[in-house]
């Protein structure tokens, strides 16, 4: 059996190979070129019992007509960085024979012998593929390979245009120091699934949850020390920001934009949420690379405000359309905003990507537990409570406060739902979300002030009788959801704080 240990990442370029030659020349690394190409036939039985036991079963072939029978069990992806056990037989027919592999490399009831006579060819991978391998240093050696070609399944076909880097010898670093080389050079972005895990999607679609800032919640337990807990949120919200970057690039939209800014933020809060307890210096680096990112995209809630300004199903279309010059303006405002493609480069970009692999490290290191550490069901509560302190510093008045007090203070309520985002696993579902309620209410009541006070400033120096009408009408607008704001108000300063019930 081998481990695999290795990253991958999509390849957006031409010329790869000519690239990473000119990159391994101009830095002087030693290395071995080989060129093969590959047919690869996945199975599995017709109720998919490989599938659920998270088993891969292949068999390649290369053009001398050599053939190789491999199985890959479950293992882990975090950040694009692979680690799956692997089984490798040669075999003489391209009919799999799983008693070929030894009998504990299954899972405990697995029955070998039934799926055997189930088994069926599902999807091929045929692609052409370069392997550079790479004297790195002392006693280290990484397998560079870049793999061309397709997914085939019926009349259904997906492009491979993807890197490998996989550890041969020697120390995992290595494989980040590599990647850090290619990142100067080539248009990419870490790839989360394997051929075969694109395979199956090919063949029974891809149906990936809808990930939502607002109903986050990272999987931490009250079992966990607080260096687990970090661990285990941080390498979440690094999985969610690369599900969502990948939902992107499948289908553009500037909602998918948004959360991929909202996940960036959730990271981000975390960072600082533990940053007394990591290393010195390195949750203010990560923040201020992620602050970085985020003033690149800060132009999407802009956005998706005036969208719903001008689209034909928006709330406010029916009362803007009479006015053909501010819903000109509206759109051209809007036109001059950065495009999908250029949100493209920014996702495959060297600094994101570096980012990215930073966020991989972290979530790679080994932290010393020491007694000094607060336990994590004292940290969550006063986090908790400081972030509702600063709620109630705002917001606890006997009168109504207005519109400028929830703009000037929308990040104090974002701020808070993002420390319930963080810890609000380890506490009742149903009482947290009960509190959490008028606070997602007021968030999302106070994103709708904003786009009004964006249709306001459009509309404060136009004289036009059509514009007066809806400066009027907007007013009224105004007075009517702060009215349901300070509904939600007095019910979430109601409420006992869940944590402390």
């Amino acid at each position: 059996m081998d481990t695999e240990i290795e990253l991958k990442y999509l390849v957006l370029d031409n010329d790869i190979a000519t690239k990473i030659n000119s990159a391994l020349a101009e830095h002087k690394i030693s290395y071995k070129l080989a060129q093969k190409s590959l047919t690869n036939i996945y199975f599995d039985t017709p109720a998919l019992e490989l599938r659920k036991a998270d088993i891969g079963l292949r068999i390649r072939g290369n053009a001398e007509g050599q053939l190789e029978q491999t199985i890959k069990t479950a293992g882990t992806v975090v950040g694009g960085l692979h680690q799956r056990p692997e089984y490798n037989v040669d075999i003489t027919s391209k009919e799999p024979d799983l008693s070929l592999f030894a009998n504990d490399i299954w899972p405990e009831k697995f029955d070998v012998q039934d799926v055997q006579e189930q088994l069926a060819p599902l999807f091929e991978t045929n692609f052409s593929r370069n392997t550079w391998l790479i004297e790195y240093g002392k006693d280290t050696l990484i397998e560079l390979a870049f793999d061309q070609g397709e997914i085939v399944s019926n009349s259904q076909s997906e492009i491979i245009n993807e890197i490998e880097l996989e550890l041969v010898q020697g120390q995992r670093s290595a494989l980040f120091s590599l990647a850090k080389l290619l990142f100067s050079c080539l248009t990419m972005r870490p790839g989360t699934l394997s051929k075969a895990a694109r395979g199956y999607g090919l063949v029974f679609g891809r149906v990936e949850p809808h990930i939502s800032s607002a109903s986050t919640e990272l999987g931490l337990t009250s079992q966990m020390s607080v260096m687990q807990s970090f661990n285990v949120g941080f390498a979440e919200c690094l999985a969610q920001l690369q599900q969502l970057m990948s939902q992107f690039e499948q289908s553009p939209s500037l909602s998918r934009l948004k959360e991929i800014s909202d996940c960036l933020a959730l990271t981000r809060h975390g960072l600082w949420l533990y940053e007394e307890y990591l290393p010195s210096g390195v949750a203010k680096s990560l923040r201020k690379k992620i602050k970085t990112i985020l003033k690149e995209i800060v132009w999407v809630e802009t956005a998706k405000q005036i969208k719903e300004l001008t689209k034909k199903t928006g709330n406010y279309r029916k009362k803007i359309e009479n006015s053909q010059s501010l819903l000109s303006q509206l759109k051209h405002v809007l036109v001059k905003m950065p495009d999908f493609a250029q949100v493209s480069e920014l996702l495959h970009s060297e600094k994101f990507n570096l980012l990215q692999l930073e966020m991989l490290e972290l979530v790679l290191t080994e932290f010393d537990e020491h007694d000094e550490l607060p336990a994590l069901m004292d940290l969550a509560p006063s986090w908790l409570s400081l972030s509702l302190d600063d709620l109630y510093n705002k917001f606890t008045s006997d009168k109504l406060i207005g519109a400028d007090t929830y703009l000037d203070n929308h990040n104090i309520v974002i701020r808070s739902l993002l420390t319930g985002s963080w810890f609000g696993s380890l506490f009742v579902n149903n009482d947290r979300m009960e509190f959490r309620g008028p606070w997602l209410d007021i968030h999302h009541g106070i994103d709708e002030l904003e786009t009004l006070f964006v249709l306001k400033s459009y509309l404060a120096d136009s004289e036009d009788s059509e514009c007066q009408k809806l400066i009027n009408w907007l007013e009224d607008k105004v007075e009517n959801l702060l009215g349901a704001i300070e509904h939600s108000r007095t019910a979430g300063l109601s409420l006992q704080p869940y944590w402390l019930a």
